[in-house]
C-alpha cells in the first residue's frame, strides 16, 4: 500500500504588530501607571515646574521647598521620558530596519535603546553641570538644569498619548513621524528660548548662544542618532 504524503501550502509569517506585542503593552501600562501616580501625588509640583519654565527669576523658591517625594517623582518622570523617546526610536527601527529583528529580539533592541537614551540624557546633564559651573553663575546653572529636567518630564507626558495613538489606533508611519518630529522640534525651540533668556539676555551674545546650544544640545543627539544607525548597519552585515 502506497503511503500518501500530504503537503500543505507553506504559510506566511504573521507581520509584527506593536499592539500584539505583550512587552510593548506591559511597558505602556507601566508608563501610564507612573504618570497617574505622579499626577495624583505631586500635581502641584508639576504645575509649579511648568510655571517656573516661563519665568526667569534670580531666585527660584521651588528649590527651597523641594522634598524627597518631589525628587523621586522627578526621577520617575525623567526615566519615563527616556522610555518614550526609546519607544519612538524603536518604532522607527521596526518600520525602517526590519532585517535587524531577524538577528535580535524586539525586547533586546528596545532594552538597548532605553539604555542608550538614558545614558545620553545623563551625559547631557553632567556636561551641563560642568560647563555651566565653569562659565556661568551657580544660580543660572540651577535655573537651567531645572528647566531642562522639567521640559524633559513634560515631553514624556505629552509623548505618552501620541505613542498610545500610534500603537492602538493604526496610525500611518508618516503621520506618526510628523507627530513625534513636531513635538521634538518644539522641545528644542523651547530649550533654545530658555537658554537665551537665562544665559544670553543681550543680543551680542547670540553667537555664543548658538555655539553653546549646538555643542551641548544638538550635537549629542546627532551623534547618538548616527551612532545607532552605524551600529544597526554593522549588526545586520556581521550577524
Amino acid at each position: 500500500m502506497n503511503e500518501l504524503s500530504l503537503e500543505g501550502m507553506e504559510g506566511e509569517p504573521i507581520p509584527y504588530l506593536l499592539h500584539s506585542d505583550w512587552m510593548v503593552t506591559c511597558i505602556l501600562f507601566l508608563c501610564i501607571l507612573v504618570v497617574s501616580i505622579v499626577f495624583s501625588k505631586n500635581k502641584k509640583h508639576l504645575y509649579q515646574g511648568i510655571k517656573n519654565f516661563t519665568q526667569n527669576r534670580e531666585r527660584n523658591s521651588m528649590f527651597d521647598e523641594i522634598t524627597a517625594s518631589d525628587a523621586r517623582h522627578t526621577v520617575l518622570l525623567v526615566f519615563h521620558a527616556c522610555l518614550m523617546l526609546a519607544f519612538c526610536a524603536y518604532y522607527y527601527i521596526v518600520n525602517s530596519c526590519p532585517l535587524l529583528f531577524e538577528q535580535f529580539t524586539h525586547g533586546l533592541v528596545l532594552f538597548f535603546l532605553v539604555l542608550a537614551i538614558s545614558f545620553c540624557t545623563f551625559l547631557k546633564w553632567a556636561t551641563y553641570q560642568v560647563v555651566n559651573w565653569v562659565f556661568f553663575q551657580k544660580e543660572r546653572n540651577i535655573l537651567w538644569i531645572t528647566a531642562f529636567v522639567n521640559l524633559l518630564c513634560c515631553l514624556g507626558i505629552v509623548l505618552l498619548p501620541i505613542v498610545l495613538l500610534i500603537v492602538y489606533f493604526n496610525v500611518s508611519a508618516q503621520i506618526a513621524y510628523i507627530l513625534m518630529g513636531s513635538l521634538l522640534i518644539f522641545m528644542k525651540m523651547a530649550l533654545f528660548w530658555k537658554c537665551f533668556s537665562n544665559f544670553f539676555e543681550k543680543i551680542h551674545g547670540f553667537l555664543h548662544l548658538i555655539l553653546y546650544f549646538c555643542a551641548l544640545e544638538i550635537l549629542p543627539d546627532l551623534i547618538l542618532w548616527k551612532g545607532m544607525e552605524l551600529l544597526n548597519n554593522n549588526l545586520i552585515l556581521n550577524f
